[in-house]
């Protein structure tokens, strides 16, 4: 059965088996999320929310909900820590080279901090629990296509990471197996959270597969058993997502990672890119006429054509709007956190004029390039009908045009220093580039435990009865 390949599989990676090459990967990418990790900590209101959830869940024994300070039941505390991956829209993407799915590994850092940081574990602990999420995140999309069945693309993490969890708790090949299955019937995420309008829980998906992942990881631990054949049952996951050839044959190519430098879409960093290169060209946005993309299908699906992408109403919704992107790119020649956020819209109008203005649609031939390239040109025409144009095939970032570690270390020291002191910032940064050698991973966790905002009062439930 394929839960038995899997746990097999999971149980027998070691760090020694890691490359040289694949070690160094690995540490940009922790590196990479890190700094999305801050960037989110930075959300004012999200951390508010935080606080009122551990204060209503607090359990000395659990595990700190970053940026409160607060102590909270373990599963609750690591899906708020999770969502901070995610919120900054920072994190790194995966295509899988046979167009079947998609995922975000950088997902995961959150996840092995917080497990790792429950568990006192070691620099070499870190980074194998890593490489072990990243392979099964990967290997899930290149065998899964979650959305062929309307589900969301985060589907899929409710197992890999019930798989991590287990892996850091010491879980034999047999409890793999069974927090697989256990994690599979708590249900699969529905991707109405992709559709429509696009709310914050857009943001959450893949940290409400975390926190069930680690009840699964825990009922397997204590002698639970799930449903038998989750996978390829008459029943399994396989009837609602299209399978596609044999699983971990071939093992995912790590070097496919595509690292964001902008905090929106995987599929709209080409045209924020594209954008910014416009820019220069236009000295007054009040004489733009028309703004027009052509780009690949896939990306017009993602970021285009839903009523969350052409009338943005949320912070993720921005993130995953292919016109407001375009927009604030061509305005500001830039994009940066503050400009998702209500209060920017509200001291800023004319981007709405701009974003108006925008249209979107297909080249075929870009369509046929994808997922090799993500290409995107883009046309502004004036209002006295002169116009300029700009495109590109790759954003920078992507493996056709890679950040440099010097590029990635200047992203962290964007948003490290925003919550730590600027020397802290840069020891950890040097850490993280050794952090084989290191013995524990409190210089990485006890930053994000910091309470960031004064305290609130605390609010009293009210009863029922």
């Amino acid at each position: 059965m394929l839960e038995e390949k899997i746990a097999r599989y999971v149980s027998a990676i070691v760090f020694d088996d890691i490359s040289k090459d694949t070690l160094h990967l690995m540490k940009r990418n922790v590196l990479d999320a890190y700094a999305g990790i801050c960037a989110s900590l930075l959300d004012v209101q999200m951390v508010r929310r935080f606080e009122a959830l551990a204060s209503s869940l607090p359990d000395s024994r659990g595990m700190v909900v970053w940026g409160t300070g607060k102590h909270s039941h373990v599963s609750e505390a690591l899906f708020m820590n999770t969502i901070l991956s995610r919120r900054s829209d920072l994190l790194n993407t995966y295509i899988s080279p046979n167009s079947t799915g998609g995922a975000h590994p950088s997902d995961n850092i959150s996840l092995v901090l917080s497990v790792g940081d429950l568990q006192n574990a070691a620099g070499k602990d870190l980074l194998t629990a890593a490489y072990a999420a990243f392979m099964l995140s990967c290997a899930f999309a290149d065998h899964f296509d979650p959305e062929s069945g309307r589900l969301d693309h985060d589907a899929l993490a409710v197992f890999y990471t019930a798989l991590v969890v287990g892996y850091m708790f010491g879980l034999s090949v047999d409890q793999l197996v069974e927090a697989q299955r256990i994690a599979g019937s708590m249900g699969l995420a529905m991707n109405q959270a992709a559709l429509g309008e696009v709310t914050d829980w857009k943001h959450c998906t893949y940290a409400a597969c975390a926190m069930r992942a680690m009840i699964s990881a825990n009922m397997a631990l204590a002698g639970f058993s799930g449903p038998v054949d989750i996978y390829e049952g008459e029943a399994g996951a396989g009837t609602f997502m299209k399978s596609a050839g044999e699983f971990l044959d071939p093992a995912p190519d790590l070097k496919r990672i595509i690292f964001k430098r902008w905090p929106a879409l995987v599929f709209i960093q080409t045209p924020i890119d594209t954008a910014i290169a416009l820019s220069g060209m236009i000295d007054d946005h009040r004489v733009i006429e028309r703004v027009h993309v052509e780009t690949y299908r896939k990306a017009i699906e993602e970021a285009a054509v839903s009523e969350g992408a052409l009338y943005p109403a949320s912070r993720a919704g921005r993130t995953h709007s292919m016109h407001y992107c375009v927009a604030v790119a061509l305005l500001k020649g830039t994009i940066d956190i503050a400009c998702f956020e209500d209060e920017y819209i509200e001291n800023n109008r004319g981007i709405d004029d701009v974003a108006a203005k925008v249209s979107v649609s297909e080249d075929p031939v870009m369509t046929g390039s994808y997922p090799g390239s993500s290409p995107c040109r883009i046309t502004v025409t004036m209002k006295d009908g002169k116009s300029v144009a700009h495109s590109l095939d790759y954003p920078h970032g992507d493996p056709g045009d890679p950040l440099s570690d010097e590029e990635i270390e200047e992203k962290a020291l964007t948003y490290l220093p925003r919550v730590m002191p600027g020397r802290e910032a840069v020891k950890i940064i040097d850490r993280i580039w050794h952090m084989e050698e290191e013995q524990s991973i409190d210089w990485l966790t006890d930053p994000l435990k910091r309470k960031r905002l004064p305290s609130m009062p605390r609010q009293r439930r009210r009863k029922r009865f």
